[in-house]
């Protein structure tokens, strides 16, 4: 969000919290966009509860609405849109909590979807879990699900007695060793609209691309972040007790970043090409005005 003031184009964040039911990193990389290849087939790519990223909002909303229907359950979404231009809202986010399920827990679902212009695919998912003091599974149990579901784990760190594990995938749905680069806090390292927007540096996308408009040089920086490429999941589970192989938290997050960095950079220059559209009519207005009457 580093962008000069001098064009009047920014985003304004629409929080709709009604239930509405349609309702690390210094490491430098290869200074290169992730190609999307013959296309990101979702179904290859890891998911929570059937949603995965990269699915077309169409069909995520679908699920998630199956998910958390209303009566003990609640759907919110947020929207963001272009202010100067014609295009109309479009939603950034769902969230879905369950509500009263048992005594002390609480489970919530929040799914991100990418920018337009390019179609709206699903970015980022976070699911968060806490189970009740009757309901807490085993530490080892659940270890192995979440290896079971996602494979062997990129890295892990040793138990305090939190215990966090992340995984490394290309777009294909391949798991990735370990690599210099491998940023373990990139899951849910995206960009995404401002929310309230930035009135100070209206023509911008987000803090990822530092200057406006996109040039080679900026996107080089960019890519020097390892958080913009490839498909990150991470686990964080949380005991009930240093003594209680039982888990009392599991949190799960996991992004498309290579999805991410190319959707950012359509729409930043999407909104360069609207700014200099209006700077060219502005322009030829200015020397209209300027004529004199002979």
């Amino acid at each position: 969000m580093r962008h000069p003031a001098r064009n009047s184009i920014f985003f304004l964040a629409l929080i709709v919290m009604a239930a509405v039911f349609l309702s690390s990193r210094g490491t430098p990389v290869l200074a290169q966009v992730p190609a999307a290849g013959a296309g990101v087939d979702p179904s290859k790519l890891p998911d929570v509860e059937g949603i995965h990223l990269g699915m077309a909002i169409e069909n995520a909303s679908a699920i998630m609405k199956s998910l958390f229907p209303a009566g003990s359950h609640t759907l919110t979404s947020t929207a963001s849109k272009f202010l100067n231009t014609g295009d109309k809202a479009w939603i950034t986010s769902m969230t879905g909590t369950v509500n009263n399920a048992c005594p002390g827990c609480q489970e919530q679902v929040v799914v991100k979807f990418s920018m337009p212009p390019n179609p709206q695919q699903v970015i980022d998912i976070q699911r968060s879990i806490v189970f009740g003091a009757n309901k807490q599974p085993p530490m080892d149990a659940t270890i192995a699900g979440l290896r079971k579901k996602y494979g062997p784990e990129t890295i892990k760190t040793v138990p305090d007695p939190v215990q966090y594990f992340a995984w490394l995938f290309d777009e294909q749905g391949k798991l990735l060793p370990a690599t210099p680069q491998f940023g373990r806090g990139c899951a849910g390292s995206i960009v995404g609209p401002p929310l309230g927007g930035d009135p100070t540096h209206p023509n911008s996308v987000g803090s990822a691309l530092a200057t406006g408009p996109v040039t080679p040089s900026s996107v080089a920086a960019m890519m020097r972040d390892p958080c913009r490429s490839h498909v990150h999941v991470s686990a964080q589970v949380s005991p009930s007790s240093p003594t209680l192989p039982l888990v009392h938290i599991l949190d799960i997050h996991m992004s498309e970043n290579a999805l991410d960095t190319r959707d950012i950079i359509a729409a930043q220059k999407y909104l360069d090409g609207v700014a200099a559209a209006k700077k060219g009519q502005d322009l030829k207005k200015a020397k209209q005005q300027a004529t004199p009457s002979l």
